[in-house]
């Protein structure tokens, strides 16, 4: 046999080994625990990636997943010790410092979340979510000029993706808004609506920028849209009170009237009125 055959026949048979060679020992556990958190089966989750971690202490993915666990039920401090424990053993492991940043940022720990962000987009620089979270703790810490760029990065590259979310551009939007740049962030935020067009955060948002931009009528019927929508985070209260002034500005005070007795209605306590 010739010496390239030999080298041929050398590399298949170093591909053969190397494919039956048995997977880590608690990987089958990991892979059923990911299944179960994408479910929403939780508990189920959480017994099986015990299971991973007994059988394989050291498995960063296992100990990321037990981090996303915990930060589901509240529970931070698990998570902080999982994801510590995770870098520790791999410091490069991206998803877990990105995890890293999250805890600190949910926990109101800006100083803390601002290096582990950063730390985030070294590792993986084409993470839309470093670069968003990042904008968003530079922008609560007073930086609103380095938050714009960086929220234009995360839909930059989530664009580059072929698929952007809503939750991406909100806060671009917002900031936007903030800054006076009214064109812009209606672009932004009509982008948004095409992306999640039953969000009621969307359209709130559309409508306040409509009504700073001075078209009442338009703001008040992306109020009322929003007011009939459940998914998002924007209380109801907030939007009565953009309709009040919507229809107000509209020449419509009976719309505003209703409004504003809606909101009185659900301020009055259950005991007060029955006293009444």
């Amino acid at each position: 046999m010739s010496p390239w055959k030999c080298a041929i026949a050398g590399l298949l048979c170093a591909l053969l080994l190397f494919a039956a060679t048995p997977a880590s020992p608690g990987r089958d556990a990991y892979e059923r625990a990911n299944a179960l958190f994408a479910a929403g089966k939780f508990p189920e989750a959480l017994a099986a990636t015990e299971e991973a971690l007994r059988l394989e202490p050291k498995l960063v993915p296992a100990l990321t997943l037990k981090a996303k666990l915990a930060m589901a039920g509240g529970r931070h401090d698990v998570a902080r010790k999982c994801l510590e424990q995770a870098l520790e053993i791999d410091p490069r492991a991206a998803y877990a410092q990105f995890l890293y940043g999250l805890v600190a940022y949910l926990g109101n720990d800006l100083e803390a979340a601002l290096p582990r962000f950063r730390k985030a987009r070294q590792l993986s620089p084409s993470d839309p979510r470093a670069a968003l979270y990042l904008g968003l703790t530079v922008e609560s810490l007073g930086q609103p000029a380095q938050a714009m760029s960086l929220y234009e990065e995360a839909v930059r590259l989530e664009r580059s993706t072929g698929e952007v979310h809503a939750e991406t551009l909100l806060p671009g939007a917002k900031l936007l808004l903030l800054l006076g740049r009214l064109e812009e962030s209606e672009r932004w935020i009509r982008e948004a609506v095409k992306a999640s067009p039953n969000s009621r955060d969307v359209h709130f948002e559309l409508a306040r920028v409509l009504l700073k931009k001075g078209d009442a009528g338009q703001a008040a019927a992306q109020g009322e849209i929003a007011l009939t929508l459940s998914d998002g985070v924007v209380t109801d209260a907030a939007i009565h009170y953009l309709l009040i002034r919507a229809w107000q500005q509209n020449g419509r005070p009976d719309r505003a009237a209703m409004h504003a007795n809606v909101m009185r209605a659900q301020e009055t306590p259950v005991g007060s009125a029955v006293k009444r």
